[in-house]
């Protein structure tokens, strides 16, 4: 495969842990929505603001999705550069002997 395949399929890559990242914290974000909402109806808090707390998940979540899927691939470009550098040299050592 050539460096420029395998760097397709690592951006391929943070998309799909970006995508799974924000998910779960949206997730999450409807989950706190509804024990606020179970807390409410028994007394126990005030009557939660789905618009908010959703807001504040997505937020979160995309901030946490963009970090992870961004040292992803920049890990895996990082290392493609690193091994056709090393190709590189390896390659113009054996010319020149």
């Amino acid at each position: 495969m050539t460096p420029r395949v395998v760097a397709v399929l690592w951006l391929a890559l943070g998309v799909a842990i970006w995508n799974g990242f924000n998910d779960i914290y949206v997730s999450r974000g409807a989950h706190e929505y509804l024990e606020k909402l179970h807390e409410f109806e028994l007394g126990r808090g005030p009557n939660p603001d789905m618009t908010g707390v959703m807001v504040q998940a997505q937020r979160a979540g995309v901030q946490a999705a963009s970090i992870w899927a961004g040292s992803v691939v920049a890990a895996g470009w990082g290392t493609i550069w690193v091994l056709t550098r090393a190709k590189d040299r390896s390659s113009k050592s054996e010319v020149r002997s």
